[in-house]
């Protein structure tokens, strides 16, 4: 969708002699779609905290995301694996990964 109106704008500032690479912000709205919409900020569904560097959001095999505390206290401080929140699959911590926004 954004595309067709990257390529026209690059057409126009050609023709204008105009370096559309350096611009800090472009000059046309551009639309990606919600495929391409991310939030910077996470929020735990379990424990509605938001991520943090002390408690960042971690990936679980399964593909959910919860953040590092709740992790900790479901598996009782790393000490036994656990079951993801939302569906049927066991998990322990070595599996998690931290997720960076």
């Amino acid at each position: 969708e954004g595309l067709p109106t990257l390529l026209k704008l690059a057409n126009l500032m050609a023709a204008k002699k105009h370096e559309w690479q350096v611009m800090k912000q472009l000059p046309v709205p551009v639309d990606l779609g919600k495929e391409f919409q991310f939030h910077s900020i996470f929020v735990c569904p379990v424990s509605r905290d938001q991520g943090s560097e002390e408690n960042p959001p971690m990936l679980l095999p399964c593909g959910h995301v919860l953040c590092k505390q709740s992790i900790m206290k479901l598996s009782k401080s790393c000490t036994r694996p656990f079951k993801c929140p939302y569906c049927p699959l066991d998990a322990s911590v070595k599996q998690c990964r931290q997720l960076c926004f």
